[in-house]
């Protein structure tokens, strides 16, 4: 990943997306089709509970979600939500992230902040868990992983990338999903899902 922009590592790069996609169970598979449908709905569910947007919704969830598990994040949102509702304060509240993330998702729920695509991941996050758009794919560690290796047992990688390295990794995803004939968040998922049980087992 030194290198990302080079042709020979994004070739590299959207060949272990193509070995992860079939080294994917049909189990995994499907989980990967499901698990933005089931956070779509949630998404929907916060917003007719608390009376916001979807948008709204989805950005307390994506700014909520950096280092926290999903079903954690899922509460962490609705604790957000319930307290700005109630007209409490970031203070009020504890959630499994970063402080600053939580004032950030306590700013979305004011309608005061909006997230921004200068903050890629969480943008795309937003933007895959409120509508789906596969214009956007949400590259995390895990991606990242799957990017670099086909290694099916943990190995040192890097975890992090630019903003221009996210621009580069998300082009290739969508071009390996469209390959597929699978949405970009579907083979996201499916990769994620995969790397992380072959490495967690």
């Amino acid at each position: 990943m030194k290198n990302l922009s080079c042709p020979k590592q994004r070739k590299r790069s959207r060949s272990n997306l193509r070995m992860w996609w079939t080294e994917a169970t049909e189990d995994e598979k499907l989980q990967g089709v499901l698990w933005y449908s089931e956070a779509q709905r949630f998404a929907k569910h916060l917003s007719v509970e608390f009376n916001v947007s979807r948008e709204c919704a989805a950005g307390v969830i994506s700014a909520l979600s950096p280092n926290n598990r999903w079903e954690r994040n899922k509460v962490d949102a609705k604790a957000v939500l319930r307290a700005v509702g109630e007209g409490l304060t970031h203070t009020d509240v504890k959630v499994c992230t970063y402080d600053a993330n939580k004032i950030k998702a306590f700013e979305i729920a004011r309608g005061n902040q909006q997230i921004l695509k200068q903050s890629p991941k969480t943008y795309a996050f937003a933007r895959n868990v409120g509508e789906m758009d596969e214009a956007f794919v949400t590259i995390d560690k895990w991606h990242l992983r799957a990017c670099q290796t086909t290694s099916k047992s943990p190995r040192e990688c890097k975890e992090t990338c630019t903003a221009k390295q996210y621009r580069l990794l998300q082009a290739d995803c969508i071009k390996v999903a469209r390959e597929y004939g699978v949405k970009p968040h579907v083979l996201q998922a499916t990769v994620w899902t995969t790397i992380r049980n072959r490495w967690t087992d």
